[in-house]
C-alpha cells in the first residue's frame, strides 16, 4: 500500500543530490590546481561523503532494509566522474552501510555496486556524447538502475521482500528516476557551459591578435553609429589617433556623396533586414585627402539581452582607384580617334526622359533601332549587375549638376549572350536657368578588343620585367637591342652597358670557337636553338646557362630579330654533381659505394650476357680492423682504410671496379674474363698486399683480409644472389682462420639458409622461453662433496628437440640475441639457487657463462641483477660468473668497470679455458679471480711424468700462490682424477662424475642424497 511518508522521505533524500551538481562544478574550476590522480581521489571522497550524508537519514521500511538516493549518486558518478572517483565513493558508502549492519547489509552493498557498475558501463558508450543525452534517456537510465536495485530485495525471504517492494516500488521508480533525469541534465549543462566558455575565450583571443596586427582597418560600432574601438591600421589609414577617431561622427569622416548610401544599409542591418553588407566608401583623412575603401560590415546580435555590436573591415583601395583613373586618362586619345569612326550615339532629353540612339548602338545590343528607342531599359538591363550602380551614379552626377560630362566603362551582354566592354561618354549640351541639365548627348564605344589587347600587353610587360629568367633581344648580326632586369642581375652588365654591343662580349674560352659558328648557322637555318652554354660575367667569372633562342617573325617595317631567354644553372649543376658523387661514391676513400656497385653489376651482367663474357665478384673484409680502430683511434682507422683502398686499386686493372660497402668491407669486380685462371692470382696478390705493414702515425699495424669469391654466370646470374654468394664465401674464409680466400659452393648456400632459419627460430625461442638449464656438478676432489654446479643452457626446439649451446650460441652472439639469453640464464640460475637454499637448506654455487658480447654491451643491467638477488635473499657468493681469457686482452673501460662491479658486490669469478689463450697474469690479480678452470685439452692426455701433468701442476701451484682455487674440466677417468688430486687440484668436473643433468635429476642425485647423509650423520651423533 502506498505510504505518503515514504514518498516525502525519498523526495527529501533526492534533494540532497544537488550537492553532486556542486561537486561537478568544482571539477571544472579547481581541477587544474591539483594533480590529476589526487584530484580523482578527492572527488571520490566528496561523492562518498554526499552518499553517507544521504544514508544518515534513510527511509526504514522494515528492520535492516534501508532505501535512499545513494543509487542516483553512484550511477551519475560513474557516468560523469569515471572509474576511480566512483569506485572510491562506492567503497566509502559500502563501509558505512556495513557499519550500520543488519540482516540486509549485503543487499545494500550489492545495490551500491550495481548502481556504480551500470553508470560506468553507460559511460563507455556515452562519454564523448554527453550533450546528446535526452531527458527521456536519463529517465530510462534511472529506471534501469533502480529496477535492478529493487531486484536485489528478492535475496530476502519472501515474507520480507514482498512488503518492502510494495511499500517503496512507486516512489523509488518515480522520484529517483526523475532525480536522475534532472540532476543528470544539470551536470550536462555544467559540462558544456565550461566548454562553450573556453571556445569563446579562444575566439576572443584569435580576434584580438588579428585586430591588433591585421593588414586591414577594423572598427567596432554600436547602434548609435559611433566607433567604440578601432585598430592601429585604421588609424594610420585615416591619419587620426584612436582617441580622435572614436570622438568623431560618421558625417565628419565620410565623403558626403557616400554617407546616405552607407546609413541606409546600416539602418537595414539594425532593423534585422540584413546581417552583413559590402560597399565602396570614401573617407576624408585628417589632412583633407580622400581614401577609397572597400568596406565589409557584419553585426552580432545577442537575443537574450538585445545587445548589438557591429564590426567593419576597411580595405584601402585608393591606389587601385587611382590606377583606374590613370588608365581612363591613358585611353582618352584613343577615344577621340574612335569618335570619328563607328560609334554608338545616344541623345537623352532629360525633361521628357526620352532617349534616342543610332543604329550602331542597336547593333551592339543585337536588336533593332526601333525596339531600343521604344524600350531604352533594354540597354540598362543588359549591363552587368555590379556595373549598374557605377552607371547610375555617373548619370546622377550630371543630373544634379555636379559635372557636365560622363565617362564610364561597363560590361554589357547582348541579346545573344555575347559580352562587350562598353565605353560610354556623355556631355551636358543644354541647361536651364538654374544650371540643371536639359539635354545630354554621348557615345557608345565597343572597346572589347582594346580591353583584351591591354590585358595581353600588361601581362607581357609584367612577365618581361619581373621574370627571374634573363631576356634579351638582338639582331641577326648579334647586336643587342634590349634586355630585362634579370639579364643585368645575372650578367653583371646594366642595360646601358650592353645596348648596341655585340654578343661576343659574353664569350669565354671554356666554349670552343666552332660552337659559336655552328650556333649562328643553326639560327639562320632553323630560327631557334636550345642548350647549355658557358658565358662570362662583367667581373670575368665564368658561369653556365640554360639558353633558349627563338626568332621574331620579320615584318615589312622591321628586320628579323631574336629573343634569348636564359638562367644561371652553375650552382644547380654543381649541386647535382655533388649530390651525384655523394650518392655514388664513398665520402672517405672516394671509391664507388654500394649504390654505384649495384648499378655497375647490373650493367656488367647485361654486357656479359650479350658478349658471352665472364666476371668475378670478390667480397673482402679486413681482419682485426676493429681492434686497431679501437686501440689507435678512428682517425688512424680512417688512414688505414685510405691506404687499403689505394692498395686494392693498384692490385687490379683499370677496367676493374673496387668499391667500399661501408666499415671495413670492400668489393672487387674483375671484368671481361676469358677464363677464371687469373682470379686466384689477383686474390693472392691482394692478400699479399694487405699483409704489408701499415704506418699509422707513430705506430706500425698489421692486418689481413678474408675474401669470398663468386663467379658469373657459373654461381649466379642476378646481382642480389652474387652479393649473397660472395658474402657467404667470405664468411667461410673468416671462420676458417682468416687471411685467405674461398670460392662460393652450394654447401655454403645450404648452410646460410639453415642459419637464417635458425635465427628466426631463435627469436621465437626468446619470446616463448623455450630454454632450459642443465646443471653439471663440480666435485671437491678431496671429500667428493658437490657444492658447486655449472649451469648449461639447452634449447628445446618444438620440432628439432633439444639443441646444444654449440649450435646456437655463436649465432646469438653475432645477432646480439645473446643479451636476452644471458639475462634469462642469470635470472633462472638465481631463482634456482634461492629455491635450493630454501628447499634443501644448502648453498649450491651456480656458475654461469657470460659471453664477451654481454660485457661489451651497454644495456647490461648489473644493478638490476644485484637488486634481483637481494629480493630473493640470495647471497652474491651463490653465483659465480665464468669468463674467458680473451675478454681480458685489450680490455675496454666499460668491460673493466663491470668486472670490478661484480667483484665489489661480492660475486665470485671463474676464468674458463685457462692456458689456451693469452694467460694474462696481471689481470688475474687485478680482478681477484676466484677460480681457474684448466681446459680439458690439458686433462685429456694426463699420465704420470707427461708434459700435460707438469703444466697442470704449474698452473695449480701458480693459482694457489695467488690465492685462487683450481677446477679441472673434462675429467673422464679415475686415473685423471687421481693424478689431479696428487698435484693439488681443488675441484673437478666431467663425465667421470656426471654429465649435465636436468633440475630434477640433479636434486635427486646430489641434493636429496646430501640431505639424507646429513640426517643420518646427525642421528648417529645423537645416538
Amino acid at each position: 500500500m502506498f505510504n505518503l511518508n515514504i514518498f516525502f522521505s525519498i523526495l527529501e533524500n533526492a534533494a540532497l543530490l544537488l550537492a553532486l551538481v556542486y561537486v561537478y562544478s568544482l571539477s571544472s574550476t579547481h581541477q587544474r590546481k591539483v594533480a590529476p590522480f589526487l584530484w580523482q581521489f578527492l572527488m571520490g571522497g566528496l561523492i562518498g561523503t554526499i552518499g553517507v550524508v544521504i544514508m544518515v537519514d534513510p527511509l526504514v521500511n522494515q528492520q535492516d532494509i534501508l532505501f535512499d538516493a545513494r543509487s542516483v549518486v553512484l550511477c551519475l558518478s560513474g557516468l560523469f566522474f569515471g572509474a576511480i572517483p566512483t569506485l572510491l565513493a562506492a567503497i566509502i558508502m559500502a563501509l558505512y552501510r556495513y557499519h550500520l549492519g543488519g540482516l540486509a547489509v549485503w543487499i545494500g552493498i550489492f545495490m551500491l555496486g550495481s548502481s556504480a557498475l551500470i553508470g560506468l558501463v553507460w559511460r563507455q558508450f556515452r562519454h564523448n556524447k554527453l550533450d546528446q543525452i535526452s531527458y527521456r534517456e536519463f529517465f530510462i537510465f534511472g529506471i534501469v538502475v533502480h529496477v535492478i536495485s529493487l531486484l536485489w530485495l528478492f535475496l530476502l525471504p519472501y515474507e520480507q521482500a514482498l512488503p518492502a517492494i510494495s511499500n517503496v516500488l512507486f516512489p523509488i521508480l518515480v522520484i529517483l528516476p526523475l532525480s536522475t533525469m534532472v540532476i543528470g541534465h544539470l551536470l550536462v549543462k555544467i559540462e558544456f557551459h565550461d566548454r562553450n566558455i573556453q571556445v569563446k575565450l579562444q575566439e576572443d583571443f584569435l580576434f584580438k591578435n588579428q585586430f591588433d596586427i591585421g593588414n586591414i582597418g577594423i572598427a567596432i560600432t554600436t547602434k548609435m553609429k559611433y566607433w567604440l574601438k578601432v585598430n592601429p591600421y585604421l588609424c594610420r589609414m585615416l591619419g587620426y589617433t584612436e582617441k580622435e577617431l572614436t570622438s568623431l561622427t560618421w558625417p565628419e569622416l565620410t565623403h558626403p556623396d557616400d554617407l546616405n548610401k552607407d546609413l541606409l544599409l546600416f539602418d537595414q542591418m539594425v532593423n534585422g533586414e540584413l546581417d552583413e553588407y559590402e560597399t565602396d566608401k570614401r573617407f576624408i583623412t585628417k589632412d583633407g585627402s580622400i581614401v577609397y575603401t572597400h568596406m565589409t560590415v557584419a553585426c552580432r546580435r545577442h537575443v537574450q539581452d538585445n545587445t548589438f555590436l557591429v564590426i567593419a573591415g576597411f580595405l584601402d583601395i585608393t591606389q587601385q582607384k587611382q590606377s583606374q583613373q590613370a588608365l581612363l586618362q591613358s585611353k582618352e586619345h584613343l577615344a577621340l580617334v574612335l569618335d570619328s569612326s563607328e560609334l554608338g550615339v545616344w541623345d537623352w532629353d532629360v525633361v521628357s526622359d526620352r532617349i534616342s540612339v543610332n543604329q550602331y548602338s542597336a547593333d551592339i545590343l543585337g536588336c533593332s533601332i526601333e525596339d531600343l528607342n521604344l524600350h531604352p531599359e533594354l540597354w540598362f538591363n543588359a549591363i552587368r549587375s555590379r556595373d549598374k550602380f557605377k552607371f547610375l551614379r555617373s548619370i546622377n552626377e550630371m543630373v544634379k549638376g555636379r559635372c557636365i560630362s560622363q565617362r564610364v566603362e561597363y560590361l554589357l551582354t547582348d541579346l545573344k549572350g555575347v559580352s562587350h566592354w562598353i565605353l560610354q561618354t556623355g556631355k551636358v549640351v543644354d541647361i536651364d536657368d538654374r544650371g540643371k541639365p536639359l539635354r545630354v548627348c554621348g557615345t557608345h564605344s565597343d572597346i572589347t578588343d582594346i580591353k583584351q589587347v591591354e590585358d595581353s600587353l600588361s601581362i607581357a610587360t609584367s612577365v618581361y620585367q619581373n621574370s627571374s629568367e634573363a631576356m634579351s633581344v638582338f639582331t641577326t648580326k648579334g647586336i643587342l637591342v634590349d634586355s630585362n632586369p634579370a639579364f643585368s642581375l645575372i650578367t653583371g652588365f646594366s642595360k646601358e652597358d650592353v645596348q648596341g654591343k655585340h654578343l661576343r662580349m659574353f664569350e669565354t674560352d671554356l666554349q670552343p670557337k666552332r660552337f659559336y659558328q655552328q650556333l649562328r648557322k643553326q639560327l639562320n637555318r632553323e630560327g631557334h636553338w636550345h642548350g647549355e652554354v658557358w658565358m662570362q660575367r662583367k667581373n670575368g667569372e665564368n658561369y653556365l646557362i640554360l639558353l633558349t633562342i627563338n626568332s621574331i617573325i620579320q615584318t615589312k617595317s622591321q628586320t628579323a630579330q631574336f629573343v634569348a631567354l636564359f638562367s644561371d644553372i652553375t650552382e644547380k649543376k654543381q649541386t647535382e654533381e655533388f649530390i651525384w658523387r655523394q650518392a655514388n661514391y664513398d665520402a672517405l676513400t672516394g671509391l664507388p659505394n654500394r649504390r654505384m656497385l649495384l648499378s655497375f653489376l647490373n650493367q656488367e651482367i647485361l654486357l656479359s650476357e650479350r658478349q658471352d663474357n665472364h666476371f668475378a665478384l670478390m667480397f673482402l673484409d679486413l681482419d682485426y680492423f676493429k681492434e686497431i680502430n679501437d686501440s689507435l683511434g678512428h682517425d688512424m682507422g680512417d688512414v688505414l682504410l685510405l691506404e687499403t683502398a689505394d692498395r686494392l686499386k693498384k692490385s687490379v686493372r683499370e677496367n676493374d671496379l673496387v668499391a667500399r660497402l661501408g666499415g671495413d668491407e670492400f668489393t672487387i669486380v674483375l671484368t671481361n674474363l676469358a677464363d677464371f685462371n687469373g682470379v686466384e692470382r689477383v686474390a693472392q696478390q691482394i692478400l699479399k698486399t694487405l699483409a704489408e705493414p701499415y704506418i699509422l702515425g707513430d705506430q706500425i699495424a698489421h692486418i689481413s683480409g678474408s675474401i669470398g669469391i663468386t663467379l658469373f654466370p657459373d654461381d649466379a646470374k642476378t646481382t642480389d644472389t652474387l652479393l649473397k654468394n660472395a658474402d657467404q664465401a667470405m664468411y667461410t674464409s673468416k671462420s676458417s682462420g682468416r687471411n685467405r680466400f674461398n670460392y662460393f659452393t652450394p654447401a655454403m648456400q645450404d648452410h646460410a639458409q639453415k642459419r637464417i632459419m635458425l635465427i628466426q627460430d631463435l627469436k621465437v625461442a626468446i619470446i616463448q622461453h623455450q630454454f632450459e638449464l642443465y646443471y653439471q656438478p663440480i666435485v671437491d676432489v678431496n671429500n667428493q662433496q658437490v657444492t658447486k654446479a655449472e649451469a648449461l643452457i639447452r634449447w628445446r626446439h618444438p620440432t628439432m628437440g633439444l639443441i646444444p649451446p654449440a649450435d646456437f650460441i655463436s649465432i646469438a652472439e653475432d645477432t646480439g640475441m645473446i643479451i636476452d639469453i644471458g639475462n634469462w640464464v642469470f635470472y633462472q640460475a638465481c631463482k634456482q639457487a634461492a629455491q635450493w637454499k630454501t628447499q634443501f637448506n644448502c648453498d649450491v654455487q651456480i656458475s654461469i657463462n657470460k659471453s664477451p658480447v654481454e660485457f661489451r654491451n651497454e644495456s647490461t643491467d648489473i644493478e638490476g641483477w644485484l637488486k634481483h638477488m637481494s629480493q630473493l635473499a640470495l647471497p652474491t657468493k651463490n653465483i659465480c660468473i665464468e669468463i674467458t681469457e680473451n675478454l681480458l686482452f685489450n680490455i675496454e673501460p666499460n668491460v673493466e668497470a663491470k668486472l670490478l662491479a661484480y667483484r665489489k658486490a661480492g660475486m665470485q669469478m671463474s676464468l674458463d679455458d685457462f692456458g689456451t689463450g693469452y694467460s694474462s697474469l696481471p689481470y688475474l690479480k687485478k680482478f681477484s679471480v676466484n677460480y681457474l678452470k684448466i681446459d680439458q685439452c690439458f686433462v685429456n692426455n694426463l699420465a704420470a711424468g707427461s708434459n700435460d701433468l707438469c703444466l697442470c701442476e704449474a698452473m695449480i701451484v701458480m693459482a694457489h700462490k695467488l690465492g685462487m682455487k683450481v677446477i679441472a674440466e673434462g675429467v673422464e677417468t679415475e686415473n685423471q682424477r687421481r693424478l689431479l688430486t696428487l698435484v693439488g687440484c681443488d675441484y673437478a668436473q666431467g663425465y667421470l662424475f656426471s654429465h649435465a643433468l636436468c633440475r630434477d635429476d640433479f636434486e635427486q642425485q646430489y641434493l636429496m642424497a646430501t640431505q639424507e647423509h646429513k640426517r643420518i650423520s646427525n642421528s648417529q651423533l645423537l645416538t
